[in-house]
């Protein structure tokens, strides 16, 4: 599953199970009708799916902890073996080590550690639980209350994403008033789209939040042109240029600024 762009569970979930390989869990289910959890049914997607083989988490994000401390996980320790680096032909003697990268600093997964212990297994459950109920909340108030947009698939865990359904309602003109209200949302491509990756600083907004987009919506209505540069603009451009290649140097550009003084 894939809760970076839009919080879905994979089509190879429902694959493993018409295949007879998966179950279907009723481990999160709910009632559409209000901010209770467990909401939808979800097929189980851990490693008592047999198809899944491997689980990776960045720490730095549901886990609170500094960047740098991702972790990934494997169904079997035969797997886990194609991610080491081992040479016996080395001057300084047999060398192994558990990824490519040598040498890593500790401070990190001590930092990593230490949240998680303060935190503990209570405390990122109720953490956990007001995030999809805001998350949820505010899916339900873009789908039933906002006209013009409407939510993508059907998210079920934090990250909720949105496009227009009108050709002169720009998108990015939105996520550009939705800035000025002090809300930071992802631009999104293929399709135009933005999405809110609601977090533990989100929690119990979600009226705040959707009174603020639809007072972006009127406003990107009203002026269109005053939300059609800038940010939507260049959002805009790269999604219409006919060969997507000539962006790339210019990407190349972009992070080459940061290496010339």
């Amino acid at each position: 599953s894939d809760c970076c762009l839009g919080g879905l569970i994979l089509p190879f979930v429902d694959k493993l199970q018409q295949l007879g390989r998966l179950d279907c869990g009723n481990e999160i289910g709910s009632s559409d009708s209000d901010d209770s959890l467990p909401e939808e049914l979800l097929p189980i997607f851990d490693f008592r799916a047999k198809g899944v083989t491997s689980i990776s988490a960045d720490m730095h994000k549901y886990g609170y902890a500094p960047k740098g401390s991702s972790v990934v996980l494997y169904s079997s320790s035969e797997l886990r073996h194609y991610q080491y680096f081992v040479s016996l032909s080395w001057t300084g003697g047999i060398y192994a080590s558990p990824t490519l990268a040598g040498s890593r600093p500790g401070g990190i997964s001590a930092a990593t550690w230490a949240v998680m212990v303060h935190l503990g297994v209570e405390g990122y459950l109720d953490i956990t639980e007001g995030i999809i109920k805001t998350a949820r909340a505010i899916k339900r108030g873009i789908r039933d209350g906002i006209d013009g947009l409407e939510v993508i698939g059907d998210p079920l865990s934090s990250v909720v994403a949105f496009r227009s359904t009108v050709p002169t309602l720009n998108i990015y003109g939105i996520g550009q008033a939705m800035t000025h209200k002090g809300w930071n949302l992802n631009s999104l491509q293929y399709p135009s789209c933005l999405h809110i990756c609601c977090t533990n600083l989100h929690r119990g907004k979600d009226k705040q939040f959707l009174n603020d987009l639809r007072d972006a919506v009127h406003e990107v209505k009203s002026h269109p042109s005053k939300y059609s540069q800038g940010t939507a603009a260049m959002y805009g451009m790269a999604h219409s240029l006919p060969d997507s290649t000539l962006l790339e140097p210019i990407a190349r550009g972009f992070v080459d600024a940061f290496f010339t003084g």
